[in-house]
This record gives C-alpha cells, sequence and structure tokens, in this order.
C-alpha cells in the first residue's frame, strides 16, 4: 500500500487525499455533460461537486466519530485529527440535505437534479474507494486464505505482516464503475420515465452493490447477523425501488 504518495515543501502529498481531488474533478466534469443533458445549467455543476463532496467527507467522518465514541474518548486528538475512519451514508446524508438546501436555492427540480447527480456520484466513489485501497486505511474485508487476498502491513491501519484480507475497497471501486456506465447507458433512453427514476436505479444499485460487500467486511453484527450499513442499505434499496416503481405508475396515470 502507499499512504503517501510524495512530500512536497515537507508537506505530505496522501493517496487518500489525492484520489478525493481527483474524484472532485472527475465528477464536476461528469456532472456538467449530465446537468446539460437534463436541462439543467451546467455552469453550477463544479459547485454541487465542490460543495456536496466537502459536506460528504464531513458528515462521513463525524458518522464514524458519533458511532465510535470509546476510540474517541481513548485517544481524542489521534482519532479526531486521523486520515482513516470514513463512513460513506453518513457522508450520503449529510450531503444529501445540504444539496437539497441548494437546489431550493438555485429553483432546481430536486428530482432531476438527482438523476443528473447519479453518474458523478458512481465516478466519485469509485475514485475515491481507490484512495482507500491505496491508503489502507483499515475498510478492508476479513482475513482469507484465498488467491483474492491481499496485505495492507504497510497501511495506515495496518494488517499483521503475512496476513492477507478481502481488498473490499477495490471490489466497490470496481462494481460502482460498473453501475456507472449502466446508469449512462440508460440515461440514453429519454423515454425511462418521469424526473426521479434515474437516481431510483443509482439508489437501488449502489446499495445492493454496499449491503453485499458488508459481508466481507469486519464490521459490528445486530439482529440477523447485519451490520448497520447494510441496515441502512436496506432502507435505500426500498426508497430506490420506490422512486422507480412510483415514478413509473405515475407516468402510466
Amino acid at each position: 500500500m502507499i499512504p503517501q504518495i510524495i512530500s512536497v515543501l515537507g508537506f505530505p502529498i496522501n493517496s487518500f487525499g489525492l484520489c478525493v481531488a481527483l474524484a472532485i474533478f472527475a465528477a464536476s466534469l461528469l456532472m456538467a455533460r449530465s446537468f446539460a443533458a437534463f436541462g439543467l445549467p451546467a455552469e453550477r455543476a463544479e459547485s454541487y461537486v465542490f460543495i456536496g463532496g466537502l459536506t460528504g467527507l464531513l458528515g462521513a467522518r463525524l458518522w464514524f466519530l458519533l458511532f465510535n465514541i470509546p476510540m474517541v474518548l481513548s485517544d481524542p486528538i489521534g482519532t479526531i485529527f486521523s486520515s482513516a475512519g470514513f463512513i460513506f451514508y453518513g457522508g450520503f446524508i449529510f450531503a444529501f440535505i445540504v444539496l437539497y438546501l441548494m437546489s431550493r436555492r438555485d429553483k432546481i427540480s430536486f428530482l432531476t437534479f438527482l438523476d443528473a447527480a447519479g453518474p458523478s456520484m458512481s465516478l466519485g466513489y469509485a475514485i475515491g474507494r481507490l484512495g482507500c485501497q491505496l491508503s489502507g486505511d483499515g475498510d478492508y474485508g476479513k482475513v482469507t486464505d484465498s488467491i483474492f487476498g491481499m496485505s495492507f502491513h504497510t497501511g495506515v491501519v495496518p494488517t499483521p505482516p503475512g496476513l492477507l484480507v478481502f481488498p473490499t475497497p477495490l471490489y466497490e471501486s470496481a462494481i460502482c464503475l460498473v453501475i456507472l456506465f449502466f446508469i449512462l447507458a440508460l440515461e440514453r433512453r429519454r423515454s425511462f420515465g418521469l424526473p426521479g427514476r434515474w437516481f431510483g436505479v443509482y439508489l437501488l444499485l449502489v446499495s445492493i452493490e454496499r449491503f453485499f460487500v458488508e459481508f466481507l467486511r469486519i464490521e459490528p453484527r445486530f439482529v440477523g447477523g447485519l451490520s448497520q450499513a447494510q441496515y441502512i442499505a436496506l432502507a435505500f434499496m426500498v426508497c430506490g425501488a420506490a422512486l422507480i416503481l412510483v415514478r413509473r405508475h405515475q407516468q402510466g396515470s
């Protein structure tokens, strides 16, 4: 793993931070394209991606700290300022609220905005997960002796030398790229339906991806042997399916 790419004048350039910057840049370009395709002002795409990315990181970090209070209490400074510890759904929810308020301010249909945002969210998440993979920040999976295992012994949160684990960030990155190309192909079908259905497809697919990848990760388990992320993924699956079905019904009525 390569937690630090290079040091410039004594300031480290970390792989995770670099991938986040690349994710925001790439998502901005794709969002401008999607905004234009959905009849939204393309010149505003960059601000939505930038603010959404920053608030998403903040929400992901706060969610992690909120659900790891014992860790925070035992080492407040080290935990708060560590480069490891981000939870996707916390960032998703926080950014969702902020972007909703922005769309209201700009008098943009929020459902249309969400449809345009789906591809960029897939691309940004795929690149961001590569940052997790390169930095070895603890998002990897369970121990395995299969050919799919990798060592993260030089990562930010290292595994013991010789121990192999599932590289779940790499799996998520690859799957989200597949979701991206599927949504882009669907986007060209302008007859797909009313605003909200494209985002419903994104939300359903990304939630299914996270639900099954969680079985390979080391997370606390609750009722039914599921993790917190899996319960949230199930709720998002329902929301995604509802957007698809309800908007289809409204179109047909």
